[in-house]
């Protein structure tokens, strides 16, 4: 018996500590119930009073899809200025440089001298080709009097061979004066390409090559010249765009009422015209190059430089808007959500055109009427029934811009 003492004394004690492990189990479960409910109770619609506990629906603004008169803002594109004439002065012979007679970086007329090769050697030439010219002259003067004077003999005296043979030197001769003639002219030529002018008139650049150096057709350009006056400014147009004024085109000429805007902000003064439009349209914008003219005779406009193009357009389109609050965007493209009539949203995936300040057109997807959630969108999802607040205020696109310009003013 006092073999099984110890073990009867171990029992006894282990049953206090396995009561209070109970106890510590039971409380922790009853200070998570009280947790849970305290969590849910604000999310219980009359739970005490109504029975069945109800989630509170989120709550959304929404904004209504209307049709705007995009074209009472005008549409704004990134153009470059381009030189309708530029070129690149090269020496046509070889020679050194005896003068320049611009001043860089200034206006040059068409036909003015600008550099002059040295023409020593090339007016040596043509002296040459002069002599040689005369030598053939004479040469033909008595080749065709000996061939008179055989003909004319009696067929007795000269044979038949002499007379072959004067009238093979006869042409001889005329063959030679007039590669005699040919070769003055080329010499003449060179001679005249010493002394090289402006083709154009326009503004003149650096002198690539100065007095002193010596320069051959293979020297490259040795200034270059780009008009100013008229200049002509390119940008591209959407296809879209262009198709809806071709008919205004082909009758009025002009394509918009335009207004350029300098890299500094300041707005040129002079007003456009149409010049002409590409003859096809770009494959991957999907988008027409437009050429406008305009007059430059104070030079602000550098052939190269940047500027924004304003089109008013002149035909009227209406469209749908939407803010742009309302659009979201996943790996699938864009969309939005629209509440039905009975207050529950549907993704729907849209397909956007330009934006107008604070709107944006929506070239498919959506119809005017439809309302579009533009606050809330974090805590909806679709199919889910929402609590719609007043919508929120929507006009044309042109207020809208109008707006927001003022707001950043």
């Amino acid at each position: 018996m006092r073999n099984h003492e110890p073990y009867s004394d171990i029992e006894v004690k282990s049953k206090p500590k396995s009561k209070k492990w109970i106890k510590a189990a039971a409380a922790a479960a009853l200070i998570t119930a009280a947790v849970c409910c305290w969590y849910a109770a604000p999310r219980m619609g009359g739970g005490a009073k109504g029975g069945n506990a109800v989630a509170e629906a989120p709550s959304v603004t929404v904004a209504v899809v209307k049709s705007a008169d995009i074209s009472a803002r005008p549409s704004e594109y990134v153009g470059r200025a381009e030189a309708i004439q530029s070129v690149q002065v090269k020496p046509q012979i070889s020679g050194e440089i005896a003068r320049v007679y611009f001043q860089e970086g200034s206006m040059v007329r068409e036909g003015q001298p600008l550099f002059q090769i040295d023409p020593a050697r090339y007016q040596a030439t043509v002296e040459l080709r002069r002599a040689e010219l005369e030598k053939a002259g004479a040469s033909l003067a008595e080749a065709d009097k000996y061939y008179r004077r055989v003909t004319s003999a009696d067929s007795r005296a000269v044979s038949a061979a002499e007379r072959d043979s004067a009238e093979a030197n006869l042409l001889q001769c005329r063959a030679a004066l007039s590669q005699a003639k040919a070769s003055l002219r080329l010499a003449e030529i060179d001679l005249g390409y010493c002394r090289i002018t402006s083709p154009i008139t326009g503004k003149i650049g650096a002198a690539i090559f100065t007095k002193g150096n010596y320069v051959t057709p293979a020297s490259g350009p040795l200034a270059s010249i780009v008009q100013m006056d008229p200049i002509r400014v390119s940008y591209t147009l959407p296809d879209r765009d262009y198709l809806d004024q071709l008919e205004y085109f082909k009758s009025q000429g002009a394509v918009y009422k335009t207004k350029l805007v300098l890299s500094n902000g300041t707005t040129f003064g002079a007003a456009g015209s149409r010049d002409f439009e590409d003859n096809i349209v770009d494959r991957q914008t999907g988008t027409v190059l437009m050429h406008l003219r305009y007059k430059n005779g104070d030079g602000r406009l550098i052939p190269g430089e940047m500027v924004r193009v304003f089109t008013q357009s002149v035909k009227s389109r209406m469209v749908p808007v939407i803010p742009q609050a309302a659009v979201m965007a996943d790996a699938k493209g864009d969309f939005v959500y629209v509440v039905e009539a009975d207050d529950t949203v549907r993704d729907i995936r849209v397909k956007l055109g330009r934006e107008f300040g604070m709107q944006r057109e929506v070239d498919a997807g959506l119809s005017e009427g439809q309302r579009v959630v533009v606050a809330g969108l974090q805590n909806i999802r679709p199919g889910v029934k929402v609590k719609v607040n007043a919508p929120a205020p929507s006009g044309k696109a042109s207020d809208l811009a109008g707006d927001s310009r003022k707001k950043e003013d």
